[in-house]
């Protein structure tokens, strides 16, 4: 047996129609004597992972590509199978294709169905071959099967996914009758990924036989060493011993991706084989030479076990650790990297600026917006300084909170002193502790630059008592005047809301309301939070119901409005509490916008969203690039490094055309052409989430079954699995994002819905900007999420978090730009609402701006908001040419969104359904009317000065030429809209 894994077979790489056949093959030889016969038998050692061998078909196919019908599979079992064919094609090699499939559905979300076990064969064959009989196969001439072939390297079972037989693992055990467990050591090149039988590699090698690698210096060097546990196994531990190199067991913990250090709990069941994977930290100044060590093992009840590790470093160096090799797997150092886990700012955020009151609070001041702390903790006041236009961060103080927030737990408490913990200068702590009958109460709380605040309110019995836990947080009516979140589309803030928990169907826990200058999203959670699926994936992960604001059934959240004031209040209801026991009343204030919107950045930056080659996106007229995966420079989803001397071509390339580049990279899938993936894969559902299994037949063939298919791109042959939404990945998807940056070259990220927090989304835009030049560029899309496989959930609601990160939106995939979505769950005619698009839509609350996608959007209506679709899907040229021609990125923009009780626009069309947004700059005066009234209608436009004469530019596709005298109608249709100069 060598390098294949397989005792008996060679192992290969073959070429035929998978998609008919399967991804695997035995090759029989039958010879001239053989072929005399009208049957020959064959013996097919095939040592099969898969369970439920019997039910898939066997197919036989001849020298001359055509299937071999008389067709008999006499026994099949997981180590071999037994077959009677007709040697139809004469003497030669047949192909015996043993897992056969179809893949139904959608090409992007295949489901992989086995062909069953189908007779094929003419009876009278069958009966003249004897094989109606027990003893009819016995009494055949053989053919021989002499090898094993798949449909790709990467769909191979070489080495390690062929199974030792019964009889192999019996001698195993007879012979180390003594041992509990066997260490099997493995190089790099051979992971043991998912595969949980001993492999027959192993069960024909020694046991504890020294391991010998060859690694350079300067190298973060993967090794990995096979257990085999002839009885259970707990808590495994592993490590390397005896180097004088920073060593580290991949398998037992590490870093999280929020810096923390953690275990994980490794075990291996009886009968069964696992990997433990370690990492050494070669030194570039390494003496060339061997290094003798030892990999230990040990577990509770199995004494400790020892494998020999002799390392030979090389004289060769190579850089970045051997990051830019991924055949090398020193890219697995990347999962316990804390690059960028700090608490500095980074632009436009500026450090929060902390000043004592004489009340016994404090005053935070951030970008834009002012937090006062009352002695107990909470918020007792909010200011926005964010203009109406939302453009700039210092206009006048506007207060948010009509009261101070409060949460009452049934009883008065006695508090101490509020305590400030400065953390960094992007973040600042306090904390405060309060006492009352039967009950503890400690408050800890945050605000970080960016406008994140979180206080954690831990109430704690000291004895049997029962509480009834509500949290109030009163917003003045005049800024709430908007809303989204818990089951409400964006729209106009209702008078009363009321809500309760339903986490299996609804991805719910927050609520936003305000206005585009001034708002909040309140989050509710607990201590046991862990970050959901989203996107299709949703029930496959949902939320965990928190445990203290859910109560025990009668939790919830209302909304009430009086007298100036909407209070959004919620509660436990009523909670029975062990002496000793606690609840963590965790909420979130996202305080938006979290920076001023750039109308001219908007403008000026022209996407090409397809691929293209930089030479035909400058002809377009486009100047940023976004590269998705399944593209020449991209092949392969999230994992881009693969491509990166391609993409460092392609991007040097646009930037000497003044083009920027910004590849498609997210965390929520990861391609099985990464060659770490088999290592993560053994991580149990530390990395990849579990799941129902299913999907395409490579991960059905490779990755047991508890997992989540991901996407899939036909074309490029390209399979993924769903990640987990938090985990070690994040630190490595972070160091990655640098290299792309520092290496490879790239100005920014195409984020397609994500599956990472805030404090990833941080670190990815602190690593962007960590390299000089231009600015980084981020834009996030997402399919509108308010649907049932996703919970329900509006997208913008459920990325607030990330947004202060991102420089542009694209919510555009399934939302309603028109208003013809009259589903039942999302309250009517969602695009017949400018609320609709100001909120779900456009970013302004959030201090960034978008464009549109489904269909195209609708121009007119989008360009109050300052959005455009996107090309070349949508030919916005004619967009892009008018607004150079009226020097629009060059203007001051007034949204229609600015105009209040002390703001007036400078454009007034006397119709609430009909609006305007204005540019005043070089270009003069132009302004963009959309209707949303049913009917066409005329509107009249004002202006401080009077009524005004307009000229509307032709703009094809947009609007006709046309001139309008002062005063004059403007007749404006269903749906549509005008861009005029004012003159």
């Amino acid at each position: 047996m060598g390098e294949t894994g397989h005792p008996e077979l060679a192992c290969g790489i073959g070429s035929w129609d998978s998609d008919v056949y399967g991804n695997h093959r035995l090759l029989v030889r039958a010879d001239t004597t053989d072929c005399t016969a009208p049957a020959v038998a064959a013996e097919l050692p095939w040592r099969r992972q898969d369970m439920g061998t019997g039910a898939v078909d066997v197919i036989v196919v001849g020298p001359s590509g055509e299937r071999v019908r008389n067709t008999v599979a006499v026994e099949v079992t997981d180590e071999t199978g037994r077959i009677a064919f007709e040697p139809a094609d004469g003497p030669g090699t047949y192909a015996v294709h043993y897992l056969p499939y179809a893949h139904t559905g959608k090409p992007y979300y295949p489901q992989a169905a086995y062909r069953p076990a189908t007779q094929t064969a003419d009876p009278g064959w069958v009966h003249r071959c004897g094989l109606h009989g027990a003893d009819g196969w016995e009494k055949l001439p053989r053919a021989e099967a002499f090898g094993y072939e798949a449909a790709s390297a990467v769909d191979s079972f070489a080495p390690l996914g062929f199974a030792a037989t019964e009889d192999e693992r019996a001698r195993l055990q007879q012979a180390y009758a003594e041992e509990q467990f066997l260490l099997f050591g493995e190089d790099r090149a051979h992971p043991l990924g998912r595969y949980r039988r001993l492999p027959a590699r192993w069960a024909l090698a020694t046991p504890f036989a020294p391991l010998d690698v060859t690694a350079d210096r300067g190298e973060f060097y993967a090794v990995q060493v096979g257990v085999y546990a002839f009885q259970g196994l707990t808590d495994v531990i592993g490590e390397i011993r005896e180097l004088p190199f920073a060593v580290r067991c991949l398998s037992t913990g590490g870093i999280d991706a929020r810096g923390r250090a953690f275990e994980r709990r490794v075990t291996v069941d009886g009968g069964r084989a696992g990997a433990l994977w370690f990492g050494a930290q070669i030194p570039e100044d390494a003496q060339p030479g061997l290094y003798a060590g030892e990999i230990a093992v040990r577990a509770p009840g199995a004494p400790e076990r020892v494998l020999p590790l002799r390392l030979t470093v090389g004289p060769d160096l190579v850089a970045d650790g051997g990051a830019g090799e991924p055949w090398r797997l020193s890219r697995l150092g990347w999962l316990d990297s804390a690059l960028a886990q700090d608490d500095e700012p980074v632009a436009p955020f500026t450090p929060v600026e902390a000043a004592a009151d004489e009340a016994g609070g404090q005053r935070l001041t951030i970008l834009g917006r002012t937090v006062e702390l009352g002695p107990q903790g909470l918020p007792r006041r909010l200011v926005s300084t964010f203009t109406p236009t939302v453009t700039r961060a210092d206009g006048p103080p506007r207060d948010l909170l009509a009261a101070p927030v409060t949460l009452d737990i049934g009883r008065p408490l006695e508090h101490g002193p509020l305590s400030l913990d400065r953390r960094g200068p992007a973040r600042v702590g306090w904390s405060a502790r309060g006492a009352g009958r039967d009950v503890l109460l400690r408050t800890e709380g945050e605000l970080e630059a960016d406008g994140f605040l979180v206080v954690r309110a831990t109430v704690e019995a000291t004895a049997d008592t029962e509480l009834d836990v509500t949290l109030d947080v009163p917003v003045r009516e005049e800024v709430a005047r908007y809303a989204m979140g818990l089951g409400l589309t964006g729209r106009a803030c209702p008078a009363a809301y009321d809500w309760s928990w339903d986490t299996p169907t609804r991805n719910q826990d927050a609520f936003w309301l305000g206005d585009p200058a001034a708002g909040l999203q309140l989050s509710l959670r607990d201590e046991h939070y862990a970050r959901p699926l989203n996107t299709n994936y949703y029930r496959e992960k949902p939320l965990r119901t928190p445990h203290s604001w859910a109560g025990d059934g009668a939790g919830g959240v209302r909304l009430r409005t009086g007298e100036g004031v909407r209070t959004l209040s919620a509660f436990s209801g009523p909670l029975a509490l062990r002496a000793g026991e606690s609840r963590c009343f965790e909420f979130r204030l996202l305080l938006t916008p979290f920076k001023p919107l750039e109308p001219a950045r908007q403008l000026s930056e022209r996407y090409f969203h397809a691929y293209a080659s930089p030479s035909e996106i400058a002809e377009y007229g486009a100047n940023v690039a976004n590269l998705h995966h399944a593209t020449p420079p991209n092949p392969y989803i999230n994992d881009p490094l693969l491509g990166a001397d391609a993409l460092r071509s392609y991007t040097e390339e646009a930037h000497r055309l003044g083009i920027q580049v910004k590849v498609y990279d997210t965390v929520r899938e990861l391609t099985r052409h990464t060659p770490e993936l088999p290592v993560l894969a053994s991580l149990g559902d530390e990395i990849f989430a579990p799941g129902p299994g299913g999907g395409h037949a490579w991960l059905r063939e490779h990755l047991g079954g508890d997992y989540v298919p991901g996407w899939v791109a036909p074309d490029v042959g390209d399979v993924a699995v769903v990640t987990s939404g938090d985990s070690r990945w994040h630190n490595s998807y972070v160091s990655g994002i640098e290299r792309l940056r520092r290496v490879v070259g790239i100005d920014g990220l195409y984020l397609d819905d994500v599956a990472y927090d805030r404090t990833t989304m941080k670190r990815v835009r602190k690593v962007l900007s960590a390299t000089g030049g231009r600015p980084p560029l981020i834009d996030l899309h997402s399919c509108n999420q308010f649907r049932e496989p996703d919970g329900f959930a509006s997208s913008a609601n459920l990325y607030a978090e990330l947004l202060p990160y991102v420089d542009r939106l694209w919510l555009g995939e399934l939302f309603d730009y028109e208003g013809t979505d009259e589903g039942s769950d999302t309250g009517g005619a969602l695009g017949a609402d400018p609320a609709y698009w100001l909120v779900e839509i456009s970013g302004i609350p959030f201090g960034l701006m978008g464009e549109m996608l489904e269909g195209g959007g609708n121009p007119w209506r989008g360009l109050v908001f300052g959005m455009t679709a996107r090309a070349p899907m949508t030919d916005v040229r004619p967009l892009w040419r008018a607004f150079d021609q009226l020097r629009l990125p060059e203007a001051e923009m007034t949204g229609w969104w600015a105009a209040g009780a002390t703001t007036t626009p400078p454009v007034r069309t006397g119709r609430d359904d009909v609006l305007a947004t204005t540019w005043e700059g070089p270009g003069g005066t132009v302004t963009a009317l959309a209707s949303w009234a049913g009917n066409p209608v005329d509107v009249t436009l004002s202006t401080p000065s009077g009524h005004t004469a307009a000229y509307a530019p032709a703009i094809e596709g947009f609007q006709p030429e046309r001139r309008f005298a002062p005063g004059e109608a403007i007749r404006v249709e269903p749906g549509r809209g005008w861009l005029l100069r004012l003159t």
